[in-house]
């Protein structure tokens, strides 16, 4: 009698439990992989918005001249760092080409701002790295830049202090900084340090 051999490998039944199974996965793991990747977007926005306000800050220092870390505009996180006419009060006739740019499309494509205050797309730095007042205080330059997603879902969004009036001495601001505004974590006590 010939010994009978069990079949190897899996049935299409199994085969089709497992595809299920994997499929089920990834369709509850999908929502958190896209906030994530929102969340990332904003992050690396924020982050790239940052370094070039201290580069510009840096710049101005180095070359001790006024230099100007200029938005693109309408909700666009592209920006240019540029030297200042020595001529130019307001900072708006800008020496080209810049020291520096950076387009939206390297970190977030999916990322839009909103500056405080409105219709304000620029800085000035002076020689000393100190913003620089180009008319009207305290309106006359960008003084909080608002990071959010194109895209509608759980993203966080981040913000951006340019130049935020010290309580204790008004003459001395406390500077560039990035925190969450999230009215849940200014409500906490102690304070948490990533509030605005």
């Amino acid at each position: 009698m010939a010994a009978h051999r069990k079949p190897r490998g899996f049935t299409l039944i199994e085969i089709f439990i497992a595809l299920l199974i994997v499929a089920l996965l990834l369709l509850l793991g999908m929502p958190s992989f896209t906030t994530y990747l929102r969340n990332s977007e904003i992050r690396s926005t924020a982050e790239s918005l940052v370094n070039g306000l201290r580069t510009a800050t840096s710049e101005a220092a180095n070359r001790n001249a006024r230099v100007a870390f200029t938005l693109a505009g309408n909700g666009d996180a592209s920006w240019a760092i540029n030297l200042v006419t020595d001529t130019d009060a307001d900072c708006t006739d800008l020496v080209q080409p810049p020291i520096q740019r950076y387009s939206k499309k390297e970190s977030g494509s999916n990322t839009t701002i909103a500056v405080i205050p409105a219709g304000k797309n620029a800085v000035c730095f002076n020689g000393l790295g100190r913003v620089w007042h180009q008319g009207v205080l305290p309106a006359d330059h960008v003084q909080q830049i608002d990071i959010d997603s194109l895209v509608s879902g759980e993203a966080r969004p981040l913000r951006i202090i340019v130049d935020d009036p010290n309580p204790a001495d008004p003459a001395k601001p406390r500077g560039l900084r990035m925190c969450d505004p999230a009215p849940a974590l200014a409500a906490l006590v102690p304070p948490d340090p990533r509030a605005c």
